[in-house]
């Protein structure tokens, strides 16, 4: 027996006016995995522990090739003050008046800090006066504001030009003065002078000071 046309139809139209039912939610999107999260923190900071190692090691190498230098003149002793007060050539005996007349001659030394090192560079200057076999010497800074002394050969004194100190020829002063001393004599090395050569323990002291010190 066959099915009325209208029935058919009507089956037809029923399906179509049904809804469709809505796709099952992605269990990635609504539901991530609760342990990707925790692993991607852990690889992060994993990550920033080995940068931090990694780095850390070229820095720690940088800075001990910066510091070798101060560490090696710190445990061998070799500091600017030390070096300086060694005994140094400034001339020869035969150069010096014989009538005690004074000389001034420049002191020169290599100078040397923690990283460079500059060859015979002048430090200074000294007076030189010869008394017989004997050779008398003078740091040519004067000792009130450490301006250079200058000998004035017309009243056979040092005068200094800055605040008008004057010295005997034996480096006393001649009061009044503003110099808070007389000038600062330097050790002369006396078997040196036998070989007719003139070195001197140079050294610098501060001015403005009642009593010696020296710079370091």
């Amino acid at each position: 027996m066959e099915r009325p046309l209208h029935s058919e139809a009507l089956g037809r139209s029923r399906q179509a006016a049904s809804p469709t039912p809505p796709p099952p939610p992605e269990a990635s999107v609504a539901n991530p995995p609760t342990g990707a999260p925790r692993r991607n923190v852990l690889a992060a900071l994993a990550a920033v522990v080995v940068g931090a190692v990694v780095g850390i090691a070229p820095f720690a190498a940088g800075l001990v090739m910066f510091l070798d230098p101060l560490l090696k003149r710190k445990t061998s002793g070799e500091a600017a003050g030390s070096a300086a007060r060694q005994p140094r050539r400034v001339a020869s005996l035969a150069a010096l008046p014989a009538d005690g007349t004074p000389v001034q001659v420049p002191v020169i030394a290599d100078l040397t800090d923690a990283w460079n090192r500059e060859p015979n560079q002048p430090v200074g200057a000294v007076y030189l006066r010869r008394e017989g076999d004997k050779v008398k010497c003078f740091n040519a800074i004067c000792p009130h504001a450490g301006c250079f002394v200058a000998y004035a050969a017309d009243r056979k004194v040092f005068q200094c030009p800055c605040h008008t100190s004057s010295f005997q020829l034996d480096g006393q002063r001649i009061m009044p003065s503003p110099s808070p001393r007389d000038m600062d004599a330097l050790k002369v090395d006396p078997q040196k002078l036998k070989e007719d050569e003139v070195w001197v323990e140079f050294v610098n002291y501060y001015p403005g000071k009642e009593h010696r010190e020296e710079k370091s």
